[in-house]
């Protein structure tokens, strides 16, 4: 017979949720928190800004598109 141990031990995970249209403000206010505190590194800045210009796009697609269905 062999003897076998058993290890039990709690691991923590962390996993990213997707935030909700209601999480995005403040999710967008504590980036412009952390870019004005310096907490963003100056070489990590140019991720942020490609993002942010393709979401600045999107809402102004958006926006023209409700314009016009407006209309």
């Amino acid at each position: 017979m062999e003897i076998v141990e058993i290890v039990e031990r709690h691991v923590q995970v962390t996993v990213f949720v997707s935030p909700s249209c209601r999480d995005w403000p403040e999710v967008l206010r504590e980036l412009g928190r952390q870019l004005d505190d310096g907490r963003v590194y100056d070489r990590d800045l140019s991720g942020p800004a490609t993002v942010l210009e393709v979401v600045l796009a999107a809402y102004h697609r958006r926006i023209e598109t409700l314009g016009r269905s407006n209309r």
